[in-house]
Parts: structure tokens; sequence; C-alpha cells
């Protein structure tokens, strides 16, 4: 495929899937606040789930609404709330757990051993990716592919993390001959932020089985 050809399926892609990333669907502010990177390990959670994307943010920002997106929130209401709510969303029993786990672990955690905050857990890592997926890898229930589902949000703000794309996402531009590695898909958009959105636009698809088969349709003909 070309790079015109390429550029015509990535230019669907975002068409379509890539109206956002899940951060910025969650409306969750990109800065380096405890607030804003404890939120983003919700979502990775919540994303990395049996469930689609869009009942992953909804289910976040249900939560959110219930004052339950802080570590300190997390901690004082418990696990009973968080566990009703992704119930009543859907999830299946699992996923509640792990994903109730994994936020009361990491707020506990957090607490416990990083000041409450990411980001201070991100300079104890002292900024190394592999460390600080490390130090992640620590909380309960937060396991690899939660860890790729951070990164691939976080690295908007943990600037040693981009270019990052993870394996679903690698795997669904490699069906769409968009590339095999981070650095071709990378290589088909201008900005940092437009990155983010493809790579969550190729976790979308994924998702969706019929526009999943147009794409490679449309990147066959291409």
């Amino acid at each position: 495929m070309v790079d015109m050809a390429k550029q015509t399926v990535v230019g669907a892609l975002l068409g379509r899937y890539g109206r956002g990333s899940f951060a910025e669907d969650a409306e969750i502010h990109l800065k380096q606040s405890p607030h804003s990177m404890f939120q983003l390990l919700q979502l990775a959670a919540l994303t990395d789930a049996r469930v689609d994307p869009d009942t992953a943010v909804h289910t976040f920002t249900a939560l959110r609404g219930q004052r339950l997106s802080t570590a300190g929130q997390v901690l004082g209401a418990g696990s009973g709330p968080i566990a009703q709510t992704l119930a009543e969303a859907g999830y299946p029993e699992g996923d509640r757990k792990r994903i109730t786990t994994a936020m009361t672990d990491a707020a506990l955690h957090l607490q416990e051993e990083h000041g409450g905050d990411l980001n201070e857990l991100r300079e104890d890592a002292g900024r190394d990716p592999a460390r600080e997926r490390d130090l992640l890898g620590h909380f309960a229930g937060v396991n690899g592919d939660v860890i790729d589902a951070f990164c691939r949000e976080a690295q908007l703000i943990w600037d040693e993390l981009g270019p990052f794309a993870d394996k679903k996402a690698l795997d669904a531009a490699s069906r769409l001959g968009l590339g095999e590695d981070t650095a071709a898909l990378r290589s088909l958009v201008r900005e940092d932020r437009e990155f983010v959105r493809l790579v969550d636009a190729l976790v979308r698809v994924r998702h969706d089985k019929s526009g999943y088969q147009e794409l490679r349709q449309l990147a066959d003909e291409a």
C-alpha cells in the first residue's frame, strides 16, 4: 500500500472513530494533577474489559458523577459503590472484581507509597517508562493490558512514554495495512494528539465488526 492509500484509510478511520481519544470523550482534563492522572488509570481499567469503549467511557462518567474518581474518594467509599456501578453498566462479573480491585488497591498504595499522586510515582521511577510500568504493576488488578491502556492516554502528559501504541492497536493497524510498529503508525499523522486519537480509533474499530470489514475492504482496494 502506498502512502497515499494509507492516508485514505487513516482519514476514514479517524473520520468514523477518531472524534476524540478515550480521555477526551470522558472529559478528563489532560494535565499533571493527581485527580487527572488517577482518572486516566480508572479509564484504563475500564477500557481493558469485555465491553465496548463507549461503555467504558460512560461508566467512568457515572463514577465521576458519584464522586468516585479520585484516590481519596475511592478510599472513602470502598469497593461496594464501584462494583454496583460496573454491574449496572453491564460489566461481566470477572471484570467487575478485577476493576474494583484495581481502583481500590491503586488508591490505597498511592496514598501509602506515592503521596496519593501518580506523578510522584513517575518521579519515584525516575521518569523511566520501564520502571513506571513496573511500579504500576504493583497495584493488584493492574495487569499489562491495563498499563498499556494507561500509557495510550498518558503519553500526552508523560512525554517519556510516547510514541506508544499497544498490541491491540498495532494488530488492527497491521490488518488494515497501516504498518507493523509504532514508528510506522506515528509517521501517518502530524501531531501527538492526533496520534493518540488514531491509536484509540484502532482500538475502537476492533469492537465494530461491520466498520472493521469496511475499512479492510478500503485497504484492499487502495
